[in-house]
């Protein structure tokens, strides 16, 4: 029978239908409901379900389908083939908890039982109190890596992302000094001859490759990877319905958030949207500037620049709505599985948009299966249902929950490409990143491209030469955890230059200086007579214990990275 395609899907689609429990399914004039013991199951489950029909088609031959017509009626002559393979199913999976069959699919993938536990009702309302349900799923838990990249038309004049705002400003600081006597020497008056709208179609990204981006960024060892989706300029990097400045109908003419989405994924990382929601109040300093009707005073340009309104005034609720409705289009389109919030959210959009997008995000990701992370920076919400971002910072003591560091690879805390910025070094960003780790801290690096779609090589190699050190390394990072939070290892997350992991058995000593031999490390005490090794060599290491001190006695030689190296040490025979 399986010869058929049309016999095949005439079985497969009643049983999505009934295991979705969407709708009721009509078969001979009998109704078929949800059946109870499929509320407990999530949808991952269809595939088991539709082995068992299988199985006991192919056993017990009960099925004698006849297609009077495909578009109208499925006569199905055994209908106790529903019964009995139901009833299969349920025998094989009710003995078991939801964690247990979430185990058999996913060895030890603990993040799926908390899936299971989070989602029994399958839906969340617009309100804190079901919101904070949400659990930070355990691909994020486990990740040490994100890479994004600050690209756009404000890449176009080569000053950094905010110079949208600056080529407008008269005063002088260290943010603004000269930015707008340069833009009339090099382009012309902001308001009046070229203003921030001329650079739209200056932004063509000729260059541009997805896919080589997003395998640059997966041998770098990125976890999730993505754009920024909408800076603080309000041009929007998708195919927008609710933004006439967008990359598909104007300056590159391409949906660079979608083409990034399906490279990314291609290479095996999750997907991130940021936004930097500050284009309400971002432009004030401009609207003082212009005269009325001119620029960005012009209503004709409210597109990109944002309703025109004076200086301080309060945020409209029409401009509110179309924050909303551009959060529901992306995640609608894209299914990002992290959203990272910057700027006009909580107080300055209100509860009103902000908790309906954020149960709008958490159902959309129940419906494909996903799992799904809001990011923010300050208190613009609430902890129990999002991760905390610190731009450019760290805590200083490690926490039980989950939170972010976004960082440039530039200096001067550039975020897009100037032609005045300079890399960092490698090994400042590798230590960063370690010592967020042991602190239970995630990175999120960005990079400057140019407005061409191509990436400077310095920025290049930075990335290579952190792929280079995490091919070695990232075992005592990925999944790890802060050394307090494990019983046996070590009590302290740091010690000097030493910053400490552990996962399962062992405890990673990872010294953010070149070792030598006689490496002291405090506290820590190697199951007896175990191997202590350094992650990237096989070398077996002497080593002798010194009251409560470990003493490494030898190091490899030749080192095998060039950063931050990683000692592997047994310090339980039973896992945690």
């Amino acid at each position: 029978m399986f010869g058929c395609p049309t016999n095949f899907i005439s079985v497969i689609l009643p049983m999505l239908y009934l295991v979705c429990g969407k709708t009721k399914l009509q078969l001979l004039g009998e109704t078929f409901w949800e059946y109870p013991f499929f509320y407990y199951f999530s949808r991952t489950l269809l595939i088991k379900y539709v082995k068992t029909i299988i199985f006991m088609m192919r056993i017990t031959n009960l099925l004698n389908l006849i297609i009077l017509d495909c578009n109208k009626v499925i006569v199905m002559k055994r209908r106790s083939f529903l019964a009995v393979s139901g009833l299969v199913l349920l025998i094989s999976v009710s003995l078991q908890s939801p964690g247990q069959v979430a185990e058999q699919m996913m060895p030890g993938h603990d993040g799926l039982v908390m899936a299971f536990q989070r989602n029994d009702d399958k839906h969340y309302e617009p309100t804190w109190e079901s919101l904070a349900r949400h659990f930070t799923p355990a691909w994020y838990e486990d990740a040490v890596l994100g890479i994004y990249f600050h690209w756009g038309v404000y890449s176009v004049a080569e000053m950094g992302e905010w110079y949208a705002q600056r080529m407008y400003c008269e005063k002088e600081d260290r943010y603004h000094s000269g930015n707008i006597e340069y833009h009339r020497k090099t382009w012309g008056d902001p308001c009046t001859e070229f203003g921030y709208k001329e650079f739209v179609p200056m932004f063509r990204a000729e260059k541009w490759d997805p896919d080589s981006w997003a395998k640059l960024f997966a041998d770098a060892g990125a976890d999730f990877a993505g754009p920024v989706a909408e800076h603080c300029d309000g041009f929007a990097m998708w195919d927008s319905e609710y933004d006439e400045y967008n990359s598909m109908d104007k300056g590159p003419h391409r949906d660079i958030v979608g083409e990034m989405a399906r490279a990314v994924r291609d290479h095996g990382m999750r997907f991130i949207t940021t936004f930097h929601n500050l284009r309400w109040s971002w432009r004030d300093v401009a609207r003082a500037l212009c005269p009325d009707s001119v620029d960005i005073n012009d209503p004709r340009y409210s597109g990109l620049y944002g309703p025109v309104h004076k200086p301080g005034d309060p945020m409209t609720e029409s401009f509110k709505e179309e924050w909303f409705n551009k959060m529901i289009e992306v995640i609608d389109k894209y299914r990002p599985d992290i959203i990272y919030l910057e700027g006009d959210i909580g107080k300055p959009v209100g509860d009103k948009y902000t908790m309906p997008f954020l149960a709008h995000y958490f159902n959309s990701a129940i419906e494909w299966d996903g799992e799904v992370v809001v990011t923010h920076k300050k208190d613009d919400l609430p902890l129990s249902c999002s991760v905390l971002d610190m731009e450019g910072y760290s805590l200083k003591e490690p926490v039980k929950e989950r939170w972010q560091t976004d960082q440039t690879v530039l200096n001067k805390w550039y975020w897009a490409y100037d032609m005045h910025a300079e890399c960092l070094p490698v090994d400042r960003l590798i230590d960063d990143m370690v010592d967020r780790v042991s602190k239970n801290g995630v990175t999120l690096l960005s990079i400057g491209p140019k407005a061409d779609g191509t990436i400077p090589d310095d920025q290049v190699e930075v990335l290579k030469k952190i792929g280079d050190w995490m091919k070695v390394n990232k075992e005592a990072l990925y999944g790890a955890d802060p050394a307090p939070f494990s019983e046996g290892g070590a009590d302290i997350w740091k010690s000097g230059t030493l910053r400490f992991t552990e996962k399962g058995t062992f405890l990673y000593a990872i010294d953010l200086e070149e070792p030598e031999a006689g490496e002291r490390i405090p506290g820590v005490t190697p199951v007896k007579g175990s191997e202590i090794f350094m992650l990237g060599s096989n070398k077996k290491l002497a080593w002798h214990q010194d009251g409560e001190d470990l003493v490494i006695d030898e190091i490899p030689d030749p080192l095998p990275c060039d950063y931050a190296w990683s000692f592997k040490i047994l310090v339980n025979n039973k896992s945690n």
